[in-house]
């Protein structure tokens, strides 16, 4: 009986034995694949966080950007409004100039002008009574006579030189315009240097 239970014993030993050894495999193979798994899903985990960063960057990105144009869009909104105060301003004072600043303005005007003969001068509201006759008379030689026509155009200072349909434009909100349609950005790099 003694070597049936040698036998017997020989046979759980090896049992045992290949159970060990196949429990070491699985157990090794298992961890092996847990091993992977988890480098896999880390992985997939730290690129998804390099995308979502890549996002979040762009997404930055593109606020800061669009801030900033904002930013320079309002300074530049700005600018374009102290401007258009300024040329306003301009006007404003140009109509309310003395009688002895009008018509110093208008003597220079009218010493330059290519106009002989008879010609009129058709005043802005805010230039009404600014030329006397005797200013009139004064202007007047040879080559050029002046009349002032009695009706004026209403809103606006300045004036109008006609001579035989052509007209010669000094209202003015025209002669600002001229100048900020053709200064408007030297006057804005100086003011805002």
């Amino acid at each position: 009986m003694d070597a049936i239970e040698k036998i017997v014993e020989q046979i759980l030993e090896k049992g045992r034995i290949e159970i060990s050894t196949f429990k070491k495999i699985e157990t090794d193979r298992i961890d092996r694949e847990y091993q992977e798994r988890e480098e896999l899903l880390y992985l997939q985990e730290s690129k998804c966080i390099e995308k979502n960063e890549d996002q979040l960057n762009k997404s930055y990105k593109q606020k800061e950007n669009r801030q900033q144009l904002e930013i320079k869009q309002a300074t530049l909104n700005k600018k374009q409004d102290y401007l258009e105060k300024l040329f306003l301003e301009s006007v404003e004072r140009m109509n309310h100039w003395t009688e002895a600043e009008f018509q110093t303005f208008a003597e220079q005007i009218i010493s330059h002008l290519p106009v002989e003969g008879e010609a009129y001068l058709k005043l802005g509201a805010f230039s009404k009574g600014k030329l006397s006759e005797q200013w009139l008379v004064e202007q007047s030689n040879g080559k050029l006579t002046l009349n002032v026509e009695t009706t004026v155009i209403p809103n606006t200072g300045g004036f109008i030189v006609a001579k035989d349909g052509i007209e010669y434009n000094f209202l003015f909100i025209s002669l600002v315009q001229e100048i900020r349609k053709k200064e408007s950005f030297k006057i804005a790099e100086l003011l805002f240097q």
